[in-house]
């Protein structure tokens, strides 16, 4: 048995693919293994370009090496005759579901499902993907497993209790690439409602910014009149972002749309008390840990932010809630079970 671990889709800047990733690769280099590594960057000529090599140079390089199956821990991979078998991690299908003029729903729509069908087996991050991925390809129950994510729980620890009463400097922090779907136009209306009471809050929102929504949410914010009270954040190094969460009064993260939700874990790992969605992944993944909202009412979302703000009791159950609901979650039992299915279909 060889496995090919196509790592190509791994960029230099990794966000929830890479993340995924890396935390799986210390188990996957115990099977017998070629490790194909990424390192790229974000474009969309490098996307064709990868697509291209996928196609031809990927079934090449796994007969010449001898594989008797293919890893890539994101939805892409080769069309043709599946002389070697492939398993794919399919993270998300919201290139579907929120489509966008861009190359990556092209892809998505064109090529995504029928490459799910030539695969041998799926794997993917919760059952609310899994039902996305059936309804997209037809596939059988037995051609899919739910492997749920995790969190480096050496990194995202919880630091002292949030006292009692005022907190200094205090923040509210959401933490993704502003793409449409992260819903952060009504994440900025529900926080201008919220802001008036509170002078000394803030809204951080830490992600690199969507070219289709960057300008629209600058002007949203100041025809709010919430300039000065919301900090943007680019890419926020791996380092940086443990503190960032303990920092926070609390997490919000009004997605439309998840997987799963990974910023959740990391969120109540860290002890931070999180405000998040109704429905998708993201309710799978907070379970009752968390206050969900119908993240299309601008009035619920205000007032779940303020009961977090203004109700230290609350504050304190949801972070013991959290740090209790992570306990279920954790790379190394994501890895080991990754790590047996591909040997088990090798």
């Amino acid at each position: 048995m060889t496995l090919l671990l196509n790592y190509r889709p791994v960029l230099q800047h990794p966000t929830g693919i890479g993340v995924y990733a890396e935390a799986v690769l210390p188990a996957l280099r115990q099977l017998p293994h070629v490790l194909l590594p990424g390192g790229g960057v974000a474009s969309a000529s490098g996307r064709l370009r990868r697509l291209a090599w996928t196609q031809w140079q990927l079934p090449q390089l796994a007969r010449h090496h001898g594989a008797s199956l293919i890893f890539t821990p994101a939805p892409e991979g080769y069309l043709g005759p599946q002389r070697v078998p492939q398993v794919v991690m399919v993270h998300d299908l919201r290139p579907l579901s929120h489509p966008q003029p861009d190359l990556q729903s092209l892809y998505f729509r064109a090529w995504v499902p029928a490459l799910l069908r030539r695969c041998r087996h799926v794997i993917t991050n919760s059952a609310f993907s899994a039902a996305e991925i059936q309804a997209a390809t037809g596939l059988a129950d037995g051609r899919i497993s739910v492997i749920p994510l995790g969190y480096d729980a050496a990194r995202f620890q919880p630091s002292a209790p949030a006292p009692h009463g005022p907190v200094p400097s205090p923040y509210l922090l959401h933490v993704g690439q502003g793409y449409p779907h992260k819903n952060l136009a009504r994440l900025l209306e529900a926080f201008a409602l919220l802001a008036p009471r509170h002078p000394d809050l803030r809204l951080v929102l830490a992600g690199a910014p969507h070219p289709r929504t960057a300008q629209p949410l600058r002007r949203r914010e100041q025809a709010l009149g919430l300039e000065g009270r919301v900090q943007w954040l680019a890419y926020v190094p791996a380092s940086a972002l443990p503190g960032l969460y303990r920092g926070a009064l609390a997490f919000i993260y009004p997605s439309l749309w998840e997987g799963f939700g990974l910023p959740i874990l990391e969120a109540m790992a860290s002890g931070t008390p999180v405000v998040t969605s109704e429905g998708s992944g993201c309710a799978e993944t907070a379970a009752t840990a968390a206050l969900l909202v119908n993240p299309r009412s601008v009035k619920a979302l205000a007032e779940a932010m303020a009961a977090v703000v203004e109700q230290p009791g609350l504050r304190e159950r949801l972070r013991r809630e959290g740090l209790q609901r992570v306990q279920a979650f954790g790379w190394p039992a994501t890895a080991t079970a990754t790590a047996n299915l591909l040997a088990g279909l090798a």
